[in-house]
């Protein structure tokens, strides 16, 4: 069958798919992606002589395509005034239930930016205190065959370094506290009386606590990823310790994660002392010896 598949074939797929379905091109060009390493592997195996992929111009599906919704920056980060009211939400969950730890996780989560499986899968032999870091090197995945959970490396297989702030090491101690008192601590960090927190469950507590109003849309923990990754770049961090510490390469974190999130206020200030100067000069202080 693999050697009846050329190129013609493969545009009537492409045809006959984009006709029937509503495709994102981002997943087409996965779906290429994974066609032309099957094909790849076909080759080396010995059973086609060439990869029929060569010969799609992918880009010209692009217009067929089911077009990306393009979310404004306050969609896809938080605002301050957002972090304070979750921040605030978060300390009155705190109180109704003092056991629960999942506040804590989404507090870690603003302040780390770690992935939602690298929240879950964070463990306490990963807090290095003597030299105030924190080593982000284990994250929950799932076994789609065997619905199963286990714990892998991050997403990008690398060990990343994050720093054990004051605040920070105070939200963990707080944490160990609460599991300590209520029966829960284990060697993950973030543990109920069912045993370590998955990250489904942290996943869909960020959502509810961010569903109210106050917030322009419900928030996920890539929210807090790409609000902190930005606020580092705005504040003047270079962008390789950006990425070092999000865990991200320079083309996705430029793509993906980074953000305006200078407020109005912010923006009105820079704009009326640039524009100041123009009418500073119009009023007759020029520098330039015009008369």
């Amino acid at each position: 069958m693999s050697r009846t598949i050329d190129e013609e074939y493969l545009e009537l797929f492409f045809d006959e798919l984009l006709s029937e379905k509503e495709v994102p091109y981002r997943a087409l060009k996965a779906l290429f992606g994974y066609l032309k390493g099957v094909f790849d592997k076909s080759i080396r195996d010995g059973l086609i002589e060439s990869n029929p992929c060569l010969k799609i111009d992918l880009p010209l599906y692009k217009r067929r395509c089911k077009q990306a919704i393009v979310k404004m920056p306050e969609e896809r980060t938080f605002s301050q005034s957002e972090k304070n009211r979750l921040i605030n939400s978060l300390n009155k969950k705190r109180k109704e239930r003092p056991d629960d730890v999942l506040p804590y996780a989404v507090e870690l989560a603003l302040y780390t930016g770690m992935r939602v499986g690298e929240l879950s899968g964070l463990m306490w032999n990963d807090i290095d205190e003597v030299n105030k870091r924190i080593i982000i090197r284990h994250s929950e995945k799932l076994n789609r065959l065997t619905n199963t959970f286990y714990i892998s490396t991050p997403k990008n297989g690398k060990t990343r370094i994050f720093p054990l702030t004051i605040e920070i090491a105070e939200l963990l101690k707080k944490i160990k506290n609460v599991e300590k008192k209520y029966g829960y601590l284990t060697e993950f960090v973030f543990s109920n009386v069912d045993g370590r927190i998955h990250a489904r469950v942290i996943s869909g507590y960020m959502k509810r606590r961010t569903s109210n109003e106050g917030f322009t849309n419900p928030k996920s923990i890539h929210t807090a990823r790409r609000t902190l990754n930005s606020e580092l770049l705005a504040s003047g961090a270079p962008r390789t310790m950006c990425c070092a510490m999000i865990g991200n390469t320079e083309r996705v974190n430029e793509e993906y994660y980074t953000y305006d999130v200078s407020s109005t206020s912010e923006k009105m200030e820079i704009v009326t002392r640039i524009n100041s100067r123009v009418t500073s000069n119009a009023n007759g202080n020029r520098n330039d010896g015009s008369p």
